[in-house]
């Protein structure tokens, strides 16, 4: 998907929070220049941090550092409200001079460029958590307080409670045209034609580059190969379609664009450790 500029604007606060109650998260892939920690507290669906995509549900905590391309989208089948927490603050909060303290958070900044998901069930998701209700529910002193706390408590994480999402920051240059940019329209047309035998020679065409370039070009942007990226996509919507419905493995793989059984198997188990039938079960 494309990856639209967001600008966010809170000029009268050092962060801005959000409690957001949708019928279903859809908005479209966007970047923003502030650093966004967000908590899905209902929901289910299809999460896109940089070139990585995963299923989502309740409890999902992530940490995206500035202009790093994201979203969240809710399974179609997904039934009532969707519900999440979600501050936003921008990184220049940690070079103030009259605030050296913050600078100890540099590592954190630098670390969010990639994404970083709160591992589900470690002591750090239960702490931020509790840190991000209070945070929501204080009036805009105590909210910077927790806002500082809970970046503190992410700091002094263990390194197995924070995992990193994207294989490259994907963050936009400082100079980046309001325009899209080559990557993303051939993200943008690789998601919507999953289904489809998708060549690298037609995404080429997207960019408007050679074909001989493009293998080039999209391994630096993206930081793996066009067939390695086109593989975690097909497998992710195939983990999200185990997750939410019934349909059998094979027209799942067919669904996702995989053109037989044993290529989806060995690119599906190569991601998630297990097969499909195996990992439905655990999802279930």
């Amino acid at each position: 998907m494309r990856a639209t500029k967001e600008h966010v604007h809170h000029p009268h606060a050092t962060l801005r929070c959000l409690r957001l109650e949708l019928s279903a998260f859809k908005a479209p892939r966007h970047r923003h220049h502030h650093l966004e920690l967000t908590w899905v507290e209902r929901g289910e669906g299809l999460r896109q941090v940089g070139d990585h995509s995963a299923p989502f549900a309740a409890g999902d905590l992530v940490l995206l550092g500035p202009n790093l391309p994201h979203t969240w989208l809710t399974h179609p089948g997904w039934r009532g409200k969707a519900l999440a927490t979600v501050i936003q603050f921008d990184p220049a909060l940690f070079e103030r001079p009259a605030l050296p303290e913050l600078a100890a958070l540099q590592p954190l900044v630098h670390r969010s460029q990639r994404g970083l998901q709160v591992r589900p069930g470690s002591a750090c998701h239960g702490l931020i958590t509790q840190a991000l209700t209070h945070v929501r529910n204080s009036a805009p002193l105590d909210q910077l307080a927790g806002l500082i706390h809970l970046l503190a408590r992410l700091n002094e994480a263990p390194a197995d409670a924070l995992q990193p999402l994207s294989t490259a920051s994907l963050a936009a240059p400082a100079t980046s045209s309001p325009q899209p940019r080559r990557i993303d329209k051939v993200v943008d047309w690789l998601h919507a034609h999953l289904a489809e035998p998708l060549r690298a020679e037609d995404a080429a065409r997207i960019a408007h580059i050679s074909p001989a370039a493009f293998s080039r070009f999209f391994k630096r942007e993206l930081g793996k190969t066009f067939t390695d990226y086109l593989n975690d996509a097909r497998c992710s919507a195939a983990a999200m379609a185990l997750r939410q419905t019934t349909q059998p493995v094979a027209r799942i793989a067919q669904d996702c664009g995989f053109a037989t059984a044993s290529h989806f198997n060995v690119q599906f188990k190569r991601r998630y450790g297990v097969n499909a039938r195996g990992y439905r079960q655990a999802s279930g």
